[in-house]
């Protein structure tokens, strides 16, 4: 049986509550260690296959203990209606308006304020979490890639570990490149970056495979400019999917736990 305890947290600024799933080492119960914590989006996706979406999850859970590194606190903030909304604190681009009908993006920072100002303040309350830039760390898949690279350049001395696995930068490149430019971005943070080569979000388009690959291309180059030291960068011939970040989020474990 998976440690994950559930718990419902006020996300004060949209005035409803946010399904939060905590994942909590093996140990936890009869230890008094305290643990560096990982926050991370689409909470669903993330522990269990019936609750993920395509029935396949992250399985991060069976990838810690594959790993012999239990010694981790995962928060996976489940998803809401408003993802679209949430995930970008930018107005969509044409090309999604392409694929969603709608203007999306634009609540971003309620969004990031949310993760830092209540989430994090929570799980550091009521879990026993290594405090500090050196033990938190944020990771998403996607869209939640675009806002934890937006969460992690806002709060540049909160989070020392960067996640993107699939970035979708395309939502509104612009923007978010020129928003990481300025960012005052520390040398030490690090950040693992995973693409495949066959992913789309947008059948129709031909050559999506390529705008996901220039995304990360192109953020990766950035990090580079701006003095980032550790990144690791991966390409994979993958698609876009769970079962990919799963694969994925095993090498990103064995990069958290380099010695640098």
């Amino acid at each position: 049986m998976k440690n994950i305890e559930i718990t419902n947290i006020l996300f004060e600024a949209k005035q409803d509550k946010r399904t939060v799933r905590i994942r909590l080492p093996k140990d936890y119960a009869s230890s008094q260690k305290s643990y560096p914590v990982l926050y991370m989006h689409d909470g669903q996706n993330l522990f269990e296959d019936e609750l993920a979406y395509g029935g396949h999850s992250w399985g991060i859970d069976e990838v810690l203990k594959s790993h012999r590194f239990d010694d981790l606190i995962v928060v996976g903030i489940d998803n809401s209606n408003d993802r679209m909304f949430e995930y970008s604190p930018w107005k969509s681009s044409p090309l999604v308006a392409k694929i969603t009908y709608i203007e999306t993006g634009g609540q971003g920072d309620l969004y990031a304020d949310y993760i830092v100002n209540t989430v994090k303040p929570y799980i550091e309350s009521h879990y026993r979490v290594r405090r500090g830039y050196q033990n938190t760390m944020i990771a998403g898949s996607s869209m939640g890639a675009y806002i934890s690279a937006y969460i992690a350049a806002k709060h540049p001395n909160i989070f020392s570990i960067v996640g993107v696995f699939s970035l979708a930068s395309w939502f509104n490149e612009e923007p978010f490149l020129a928003y990481i430019g300025q960012a005052s971005i520390p040398s030490d943070q690090r950040y693992f970056i995973s693409i495949g080569r066959n992913e789309t979000s947008y059948e129709p388009e031909k050559n999506f495979n390529q705008i996901y690959l220039n995304n990360s291309r192109n953020f990766k180059a950035l990090l580079e400019k701006k003095g980032v030291k550790d990144i690791k960068y991966i390409e994979t011939d993958d698609v876009h999917n769970e079962l990919a970040w799963n694969k994925m989020f095993h090498e990103f474990i064995v990069w958290v736990n380099k010695k640098v």
